[in-house]
């Protein structure tokens, strides 16, 4: 069974679906033409990292702090993606865990 036995989930549900679709983002976007538009899809499910780049590159005048170059185009991105869709899984999981606290 489910940990606080069908209780308090919320942090284990959200951050599960979360990764389900950013596989399946990752998966479609291997799959896809290496164009402008094919990399439009990570940024998107990782919308808060995204926002951080952003922000930055506004600040530092450049193309993308967070975005690393020199490693080919899926090695780029790559790169990019993992850790940014782990900081937004682990977005989620603190989401559903004040979700959890707020139902008790």
């Amino acid at each position: 069974m489910f940990p606080g036995s069908g209780k308090r989930r919320a942090r284990y549900v959200l951050p599960g679906l979360y990764v389900a679709f950013a596989v399946y983002a990752w998966i479609d976007f291997t799959h896809t033409n290496p164009d402008g538009l094919a990399n439009l899809g990570l940024f998107l499910v990782t919308l808060p990292v995204t926002l951080i780049d952003l922000a930055l590159s506004a600040t530092l005048n450049r193309p993308s702090v967070l975005m690393p170059h020199g490693h080919g185009y899926i090695g780029d991105h790559a790169l990019y993606y993992a850790p940014a869709a782990a900081v937004t899984a682990a977005l989620f999981w603190w989401i559903g865990r004040a979700i959890d606290r707020r139902s008790t």
